[in-house]
C-alpha cells in the first residue's frame, strides 16, 4: 500500500448534515420542493468548509441526485438539517475533503464549533427572509 493510499484510509473530521426533505419555495413560500437541484431530500452530505463572510453557503460532498456519484458543490445552509460531527472514512469523500482548498476543518474541535454555528446561521437567514411585520402594519 502506498503512502497516498494510507492517507486516504485515515479519517477526516467534518460536519455531516442531511438535505431537508421539503423546504418552502416560491413567492411567499406557498410551494414546497424536495431536496435541492443537486441532492435528493434526506441525502447525507459531508461539510468541509463554508463561506464564513456571508453565513449562507457551505461546501458539501454527497451523492448526486441522478448520477449517484459523489459531487462537491456549495449548498445554502437553509437547505440543511441535523448537523453533527463525524469522521469521514469513505475514500472518495476523504480525497475530496483533502484536495479542496475550501474544505478546512482539521480537528474535532473545529468541526464541533462549526456544527453548532450552522443552526445560528439558519436563524439569521430566516429572519432576513421574513418581511418586517411592523412596517407592513404601519403601511410604510
Amino acid at each position: 500500500m502506498s503512502s497516498d493510499e494510507l492517507n486516504l484510509t485515515e479519517g477526516v473530521w467534518c460536519v455531516v448534515a442531511n438535505i431537508k426533505r421539503e423546504h418552502p419555495f416560491g413567492e411567499g413560500g406557498i410551494e414546497t420542493k424536495s431536496g435541492t437541484k443537486q441532492f435528493r431530500g434526506g441525502t447525507k452530505v459531508y461539510i468541509g468548509g463554508c463561506y464564513a463572510g456571508t453565513c449562507g453557503g457551505v461546501t458539501c460532498i454527497g451523492l448526486h441526485r441522478k448520477s449517484r456519484r459523489f459531487i462537491t458543490c456549495i449548498v445554502s445552509v437553509t437547505h440543511l438539517e441535523n448537523f453533527r460531527t463525524k469522521v469521514a472514512y469513505h475514500p472518495k469523500v476523504v480525497r475530496r475533503l483533502k484536495d479542496d482548498e475550501r474544505c478546512w476543518f482539521k480537528t474535532m474541535e473545529d468541526a464541533e464549533r462549526w456544527a453548532s454555528a450552522f443552526p445560528e446561521w439558519q436563524e439569521i437567514w430566516k429572519r432576513a427572509k421574513k418581511p418586517d411585520t411592523d412596517e407592513q402594519s404601519q403601511g410604510l
